[in-house]
């Protein structure tokens, strides 16, 4: 039986302000070929299908079109959706009844995890458990009966008291909790013959990478044990957006493109799962990555403002040609000393779809250069001691270092200005 297994679409990102649609199209067409080009049972999206609770209209619109292109083509491949932690529990669960009489089974209300979905291929059988992103209160944890002394005592029988429900808050419960019932059902639904069991779930595990596009938790206290799972024939993970293996039975399929410039380079993929039988966790399936191209590669780069903008074979960046940086979304860290006025809006002239241009080394020259010269300036200025400079002296500095002088009529537009805040300021 081999499954496909894909997460954290994020469809309607946005990169830096820039929109993604076309992007997102491109790399999800490469999942529909992906899938004619062998026979697979069941897709998994496993969480942030969107990239917001209340997604544009233009994101709503690529992936309905992509859900009925994908069940036209594969009318009988099971397609398990979760929600992740940017989606909208409610929203993405709209028609889920009616979906599911399409084999398209939407899981956003956890108490729903524990009825799974039971895949059958020829003589083998799964059954997929759909366990979305939790939310403090949203499995709640039953007290144990308990007896009631006083009455035992005057009556010599014990009477249980009333079960009371209590919300779970932590991460660490909620999952403790799921896991429990989980276990317990794939381990009923093994003893009626049901070997194969794969779990889909939006989490973060102990051990996982992450990258600067995920909405993470501060510290470890929210991370997850993944061996709470590790019965289960194969746990399809979404979350963290680099493809990776934390446990051997367990992966992260990775977000399908890359979304922050900590991704640069980095090959995206789907997963390709074929399960098989072993007593051993290790080997119940097997996983091929498949690598997803994207329509615009994610760069970062560094080096002087002048290679950028010198002949093509030395603006290269010693990896790349020129024309290649054309199609890429870039990051460019400029190794100048001095800080270059507009330097995106020029070099955007030759690298369209540069999104970022940082001058850290310059801003750092400049604010050492400032430093100095306040600790240059003599005691008892004005009758205070330590006199620092003021906003005018500023400006005057920033203008020196970035052109050697001052332009006087910058320096009259800039005094005037200074001017009306100081009459208009109460």
């Amino acid at each position: 039986m081999k499954l496909l297994h894909l997460a954290d679409l994020h469809v309607g990102r946005l990169f830096h302000e820039r929109s993604l649609i076309e992007d997102q199209q491109f790399v999800l067409d490469q999942v529909l070929e992906i899938l004619s080009q062998d026979h697979y049972t069941a897709l998994f999206l496993a969480g942030d299908i969107y990239d917001r609770s209340i997604p544009s209209g233009d994101a709503v619109r690529l992936f309905s079109s992509f859900l009925h292109t994908l069940h036209s083509r594969n009318p009988d491949l099971a397609i398990c959706i979760i929600a992740g932690n940017h989606d909208s529990p409610d929203r993405l669960a709209f028609g889920r009844e009616l979906f599911q009489s399409m084999n398209i089974h939407i899981v956003s209300d956890p108490n729903q995890s524990f009825e799974p979905v039971i895949l059958n291929d020829e003589h083998e059988r799964c059954a997929v458990f759909l366990l979305p992103f939790l939310y403090p209160g949203s499995l709640y944890l039953t007290k144990e009966p308990q007896q009631s002394d006083e009455v035992q005592g005057n009556r010599g029988d014990s009477v249980e008291s009333m079960a009371e429900p209590r919300g779970l808050r932590t991460q660490q419960e909620l999952i403790t909790e799921a896991s429990r019932r989980l276990e317990a059902r794939r381990q009923a639904l093994a003893a009626e013959g049901i070997q194969h069991s794969v779990l889909v779930a939006h989490l973060f595990t102990q051990g996982g990478l992450e990258t600067e596009s995920e909405r993470l938790f501060l510290g470890t206290a929210e991370q997850v044990d993944v061996r709470l799972f590790s019965g289960f024939s194969y746990v399809a993970l979404g979350h963290l957006h680099r493809s990776q293996q934390v446990a051997p039975n367990a992966w992260y399929a990775g977000s399908p493109l890359a979304y922050s410039f900590s991704e640069a380079d980095q090959v995206k993929h789907c997963l390709s799962v074929t399960l098989q039988d072993g007593e051993e966790t290790a080997s119940r399936c097997s996983v091929q990555l498949i690598p997803l191209k994207p329509l615009h590669p994610v760069r970062r780069l560094s080096g002087p403002f002048a290679m950028f903008m010198g002949a093509a074979e030395h603006s290269a960046a010693e990896t790349s040609t020129a024309e290649d940086l054309k199609a890429a979304y870039l990051e460019i860290e400029l190794t100048d000393e001095h800080l270059v006025e507009q330097a995106q809006r020029l070099l955007e002239q030759r690298y369209p779809l540069v999104l970022s241009v940082k001058q850290s080394r310059a801003f750092q020259a400049l604010l050492q250069t400032q430093a100095a010269s306040q600790r240059a300036l003599p005691d008892g200025a004005n009758g205070s001691p330590g006199r620092r400079r003021n906003t005018l002296d500023d400006f005057t500095a920033f203008e020196e270092s970035l052109y050697g002088t001052v332009d006087q009529g910058k320096l009259e537009l800039f005094t005037t200005l200074l001017e009306q805040i100081h009459h208009e300021t109460p």
